[in-house]
C-alpha cells in the first residue's frame, strides 16, 4: 500500500515545482532581454557607419584634387551624332576657342570615352593612310595567333621594291611577338607581309579578305585595303573617321598599347646558320615628350604624305585621340591638337 506523502512534502514539492518554473521564467526573459540588447549595438553600429560614409563621401571632394586636363561637362551647343564602337561621337566645337592651323589635309581629335569631337577637318574625305594600316594587321594578328607562335619566313607577295624592311630571308624563323613589335614600333613593312603570308586560313589572300571583313564589322564603311602595310594602292584607303573607329579599338588591347609605348627593344630571329638580334627603335618622335601619351602609330608614305595618330590617358580618366592625315608637321600638329582640345574641354 503506497505511502501517503505527509503534508510538509507536498507543500516542499509544490514549492519546488513552482521554483523551476520561475527559473525558466526568468531565464526566458533574460533571453529577451539580451536579445534587445544586441539589436541596439546592432542599430547603433549601424547608424554611426552610416553617419561616417555620409561625412567621408561629403568631405572627400574638399580633399580631391582638381582635374588637371579633361573633364566632362555639358555643351549647350547642338549636337550631331554618329557612332563609334557602340558609342556616341558629337561635333562640339565651341567656335570662340581659337582653332588650329593645321597644314593636315585631314584630322581630328576626338574623346573616345564619351564620343566627344572636339576638331574636325575633312574628316570622311578617302585618303591614303599608310601605316596606319598596321592598327588593324595588328588587330588581326592578335585574334589568330599566338605571340609565341614561331613562323617560318615566306617572301611571297612582298613587293620587289618595298622599302624599310627588316630584311628577313626565306626559311628564316620568328615568332608573331617580334613581327608584331617591328611592325609597331619602327614600322617595318615586310614584317606586315610576312605575318599576312603565315594567316591560318587562306595565306595572304585570307588576311586581306580578313582586314576588309572587319572593317565591315567595326562599320568602316569607307575603307579598303589591299595590303597588310599601307603601301600605296588604289584599293588600299581610308578617311579619318574609319580610322577614328580604328584606333577606338585598338586602345583596347593591352598588347598593342604595351608594344607601341617603347621607346626600344630587341628582337630575335634564326636562320639556318644563326640567331639574329636587332634593336627596334620607335619612329614615334613623341614618345616620352608627354607624359599622358601613350602612343600610337606613325605612318608616311608618297600618297598619304605625313601621318600619326596620338593616344592620351589622363589623370582624371579621360581620354584624347588626335590624327593627321597628309600634313606637313604630323608631331608639331599633334601638339597643337593635344593642346587645343584641352583648353576646349576646360
Amino acid at each position: 500500500m503506497n505511502k501517503e506523502p505527509l503534508p510538509q512534502e507536498r507543500y516542499d514539492r509544490k514549492l519546488f515545482k513552482q521554483a523551476i518554473k520561475a527559473a525558466k521564467e526568468a531565464k526566458e526573459l533574460e533571453k529577451k532581454i539580451q536579445k534587445k540588447d544586441r539589436l541596439k549595438k546592432s542599430t547603433l553600429s549601424f547608424l554611426i557607419i552610416v553617419i561616417l560614409c555620409v561625412t567621408v563621401y561629403l568631405l572627400l571632394p574638399l580633399f580631391t584634387p582638381k582635374s588637371e586636363y579633361i573633364s566632362a561637362q555639358p555643351y549647350p551647343l547642338k549636337t550631331q551624332y554618329n557612332k563609334i564602337e557602340g558609342e556616341d561621337i558629337s561635333f562640339l566645337i565651341d567656335r570662340e576657342i581659337s582653332v588650329p592651323n593645321i597644314s593636315a589635309q585631314s584630322a581630328i581629335a576626338y574623346n573616345p570615352i564619351n564620343g566627344d569631337i572636339l576638331y574636325e577637318k575633312n574628316i570622311y574625305e578617302k585618303k591614303s593612310i599608310a601605316s596606319l594600316t598596321k592598327l588593324l594587321t595588328a588587330i588581326i594578328v592578335l585574334e589568330n595567333f599566338d605571340l609565341d607562335q614561331v613562323i617560318n619566313v615566306s617572301l611571297e607577295n612582298i613587293p620587289e621594291d618595298l622599302d624599310w624592311q627588316l630584311k628577313l630571308s626565306q626559311g628564316d624563323k620568328i615568332s608573331v611577338e617580334s613581327l608584331l613589335k617591328a611592325m609597331l614600333i619602327s614600322s617595318y613593312n615586310d614584317s606586315a607581309y610576312i605575318i599576312a603570308n603565315a594567316y591560318p586560313y587562306g595565306g595572304y589572300e585570307g588576311f586581306i579578305k580578313a582586314m576588309n571583313r572587319k572593317a565591315k564589322i567595326l562599320k568602316m564603311n569607307s575603307s579598303s585595303f589591299s595590303n597588310p602595310a599601307g603601301i600605296d594602292e588604289e584599293l588600299n584607303y581610308s578617311t579619318v573617321m574609319d580610322v577614328a573607329i580604328l584606333t577606338s579599338v585598338a586602345r583596347k588591347y593591352d598588347e598593342i598599347l604595351n608594344i607601341v609605348g617603347l621607346s626600344k627593344d630587341v628582337i630575335n630571329w634564326s636562320t639556318q646558320e644563326r640567331l639574329i638580334s636587332k634593336e627596334l627603335e620607335t619612329t614615334n618622335d613623341l614618345n616620352g615628350s608627354n607624359k599622358y601619351l601613350r602612343g600610337l602609330k606613325t605612318g608616311i608614305t608618297d600618297l598619304a604624305g605625313q601621318c600619326f595618330v596620338g593616344y592620351y590617358v589622363y589623370p582624371n580618366g579621360n581620354q584624347l585621340v588626335t590624327i593627321v592625315i597628309d600634313s606637313k608637321d604630323r608631331f608639331g600638329e599633334t601638339i597643337q591638337l593635344e593642346k587645343y582640345a584641352r583648353n576646349v574641354l576646360k
